[in-house]
């Protein structure tokens, strides 16, 4: 019984180390320039998709 509960936790705790990390929370605030922003962006645009907010590809449109 020990057994099958040792597997059971190991196969739960791998399970978990496999998913990542959720996302970091940024704003468009959190730039300075739009450049900043499309770099970040671009570096995950599914975790950061709240950068563009319009869909178009480019990240925190209202910065310099």
């Amino acid at each position: 019984m020990k057994r099958i509960f040792y597997i059971a936790s190991l196969a739960t705790i791998t399970i978990l180390m496999s998913c990542g990390s959720p996302c970091e929370k940024k704003k468009c605030s959190d730039f300075k320039t739009q450049e900043e922003a499309q770099e970040v962006y671009e570096s995950d645009k599914d975790c950061y998709k709240n950068l563009d907010r319009d869909g178009d590809g480019k990240a925190c449109e209202s910065l310099p």
